[in-house]
């Protein structure tokens, strides 16, 4: 073996395993994106392929020439984020129309309570109005018996 095979084949290996740990890096980049607990990037800051690169601490043109599995993951990342908060926000909504269909039969329970009570009401109103007329009826009675103008006929004697 010649000393240049010998080169050729560290710096194969060595590219290798560059590649290998650059790969890890992205992936690792990408997580700690994901799970807002980024080193060099802002916490809150969108996947995208500029800014794993910039957390994975590699140039971007590195990351498109090389490693088209971590952007294939990053772009997969990004259209299941809105297909999860649809489906989120779906999952909401399903529990808001429950509560929803919850408050409108408490709503007709309530209503129905109220129509009662307004009944009841109106009937203890329109007794009061009777018992009032009576009170009427039997004071001026007796005012006509004080004043001597009625005869008292004992119930019984004619």
């Amino acid at each position: 073996m010649t000393h240049n095979a010998g080169n050729a084949d560290a710096l194969r290996s060595h590219k290798a395993e560059s590649l290998k740990k650059t790969r890890h890096e992205l992936e690792l980049a990408v997580r700690r994106i994901i799970n807002e607990n980024p080193k060099r990037v802002k916490k809150g800051t969108s996947l995208s392929p500029a800014s794993v690169a910039k957390e994975a601490d590699v140039e971007r043109s590195t990351l498109y020439r090389y490693h088209e599995p971590v952007l294939t993951e990053i772009r997969r990342m990004n259209d299941a984020t809105p297909q999860k908060k649809l489906r989120e926000k779906h999952s909401e909504l399903a529990d808001a129309n429950v509560k929803a269909k919850e408050y409108r039969i408490m709503l007709e329970e309530e209503q129905a309570n109220l129509a009662q009570m307004a009944r009841q009401n109106y009937a203890l109103n329109l007794r009061i109005k009777e018992m009032e007329g009576m009170l009427r009826d039997r004071d001026l009675l007796i005012a006509e018996l004080q004043r001597g103008n009625l005869k008292v006929i004992p119930v019984g004697k004619k």
